[in-house]
């Protein structure tokens, strides 16, 4: 899964340039009510880093800043991007306190943004909040193969996703089957019988309607 499937494209973002004025950022985000935006140089094309409005702000209060002065010694996180061909999870150990990261292209020039909506939706994917169905929890004692023994227990059942929590512990694991929404109570039950049956714990079951 890349980068490139999951961001928002540069026409649907805020930005400004590095040539704004305190003043001129600040009102911008105030219009746009933003805590945050990317700032650009190069006619757009690239990326230079964030402006925030609490940075405006405190230029003004606590350092006695003047409205004419330029943004550029205010922007921040000039690293918080990442490319459009990278592998969407490094999102995850990037992202992490800040609002968005950048997207770059290959030509390392600004394409738009990537935020935490953007990795919730690939989440809601993951647990069926799009398509529908029913998410069973299982636990799982951690052996060699236990996810191949999972799935080979309902194989005979369509799998729209499967998430796995706990990863490392040594003694527990977490699995969430997304299986299809049109799954029958008494399919359901046989399915669950099954798990049990080969020591799986079923410990929670929740059907996602269809959006």
């Amino acid at each position: 899964m890349k980068v490139r499937y999951h961001y928002v494209q540069k026409a649907d973002v805020k930005y400004c340039d590095i040539s704004c004025t305190v003043k001129e950022a600040y009102d911008y985000l105030k219009e746009t009510g933003y805590r945050s935006i990317p700032v650009l140089k190069n006619e757009g094309k690239t990326f230079i880093g964030f402006i925030y409005k609490v940075h405006l702000l405190e230029h003004y209060v606590e350092h006695n800043g003047k409205e004419s002065d330029p943004i550029e010694p205010l922007v921040q996180n000039q690293d918080a991007y990442i490319y459009e061909e990278d592998s969407f999870f490094k999102t995850f150990l990037t992202i992490r306190r800040l609002p968005f990261l950048a997207v770059l292209n290959e030509e390392k020039e600004f394409s738009g943004i990537i935020t935490h909506s953007n990795i919730m939706d690939v989440l809601e994917d993951s647990f069926g909040m799009k398509t529908g169905g029913v998410l069973l929890t299982v636990g799982t004692k951690e052996h060699k193969g236990a996810i191949k023994d999972l799935v080979t227990a309902v194989k005979d059942i369509n799998i729209e996703g499967l998430l796995t929590m706990d990863n490392g512990d040594k003694y527990i694991r977490r699995i969430i089957l997304n299986l299809s929404g049109e799954l029958s109570e008494k399919k359901l039950q046989k399915v669950i019988k099954k798990l049990e049956d080969k020591e799986f714990r079923v410990t929670s079951v929740d059907r996602i309607d269809h959006k």
